[in-house]
């Protein structure tokens, strides 16, 4: 189901709404960016949560869940429920629209930041049964060169979060599954979610949004769309 369609009541973590609104905790953010990426992060700065990127008036655009900075490295977390068909299409694509976006016209190709896309997504995306996928670029001739242009592609399957090694990360997982978290960050997630579904006007925004699409909807099925 769409973004929007679904009742305010039946939201979870898993809906990019809640999941945006959660999110724009600084300190869970850096804590979710930590345990699925195994890295440290600073202090992050937001890129918005929701963030469209036009870098050509005849370009696609693209709408990011979560984009956010530390000190040297760009940050996209998506939250996926479906339709993976295309995912390291879109995740290539994220990447490239992200680097045009975020480098400015007199900087030196060795000076483009760190880029990491990292999507959770709630079942299977390749069909595996693992709970991570890496993307790993390194040269077919050779392994005595270390191919290393700066871009993490990760891409997390909830639905195996049982196979996951790490406690903390199988929490994480388990959580945005549709389970109940017992412990860690993601226990914390869990009550920003119950809290951010708890405020009217978030409900509101929430209504607000799905108000339009509704009339687009009808305006399409008058027009004969």
């Amino acid at each position: 189901m769409g973004q929007f369609l679904k009742p305010w009541k039946e939201l979870t973590i898993a809906d990019n709404f809640i999941f945006c609104k959660v999110m724009q905790n600084e300190r869970l953010c850096r804590g979710v960016l930590e345990t699925l990426l195994g890295i440290k992060v600073s202090r992050i700065d937001y890129l918005q949560t929701e963030n469209p990127i036009e870098n050509f008036y005849d370009s696609r655009g693209i709408r990011l869940d979560v984009y956010v900075k530390d000190s040297g490295r760009i940050f996209n977390i998506e939250i996926q429920t479906g339709n993976y068909d295309d995912l390291i299409l879109r995740a290539r694509y994220y990447l490239s629209s992200s680097d045009v976006a975020t480098t400015k016209r007199r900087t030196k190709f060795k000076d483009i930041r760190e880029t990491y896309i990292l999507f959770i997504c709630k079942d299977d995306p390749f069909g595996e049964g693992i709970p991570k996928y890496t993307k790993l670029t390194k040269f077919l001739e050779t392994d005595g060169i270390t191919y290393d242009d700066k871009s993490h592609n990760v891409f997390y399957n909830c639905s195996a979060w049982e196979k996951e090694e790490d406690p903390e990360i199988r929490e994480v997982l388990k959580f945005i599954y549709g389970l109940k978290p017992d412990s860690g960050i993601a226990l914390e997630m869990d009550e920003a979610a119950s809290l951010a579904k708890q405020k009217s006007d978030l409900e509101d925004e929430y209504m607000y949004f799905s108000d339009i699409l509704e009339d687009e909807k009808e305006e399409a099925r008058a027009e004969g769309h």
